[in-house]
């Protein structure tokens, strides 16, 4: 049996933190998968599982196409971009400073009614830079999901 690693994503010289666990198949027929997503930071520590589109997604509905097309635009962009798991349990932004940074912002929530007025969610942002970094996330992004 073949254990895969999970994705991490840790800038060095900082305390945050973000894991993608492999995706699963709950249904087994590629439609749907879970993935476990992990963040900390300085006192903070949470983890959901986030419903994603699986094999016959539309390839601009998903994770990979979103971080190819940070690393694409490198040379910045106007405002915010953003993709969202199925059931909103993970959501992702990004904005350009247009210096040649990008913040990446990692929400989480809870499972189940994400937006239940009793839900929690937890945030945390990474400061990756908008060329070569970004490509090496995009790339490796990418990578992890297609297994």
């Amino acid at each position: 049996m073949v254990t895969v690693e999970p994705f991490v994503l840790q800038p060095i010289g900082t305390s945050c933190r973000w894991a993608l666990h492999p995706p699963t198949d709950p249904y087994g027929d590629g439609y749907v998968w879970a993935v476990r997503s992990e963040i900390s930071d300085v006192g903070m520590t949470a983890e959901t599982s986030a419903t994603l589109a699986g094999r016959w997604a539309p390839e601009n509905e998903s994770l990979g196409w979103f971080f190819q097309s940070l690393a694409d635009d490198w040379r910045g962009w106007e405002g915010r971009r953003e993709w969202r798991s199925l059931e909103g349990e993970m959501a992702v932004d990004a904005h350009h400073d247009g210096r040649g940074h990008v913040a990446i912002g990692v929400t989480l929530r809870r499972t189940r009614q994400a937006y239940a007025d009793d839900a929690w969610s937890a945030r945390t942002v990474f400061l990756v830079e908008a060329g070569e970094e970004m490509t090496r996330l995009a790339a490796d992004v990418r990578d992890f999901l297609s297994r």
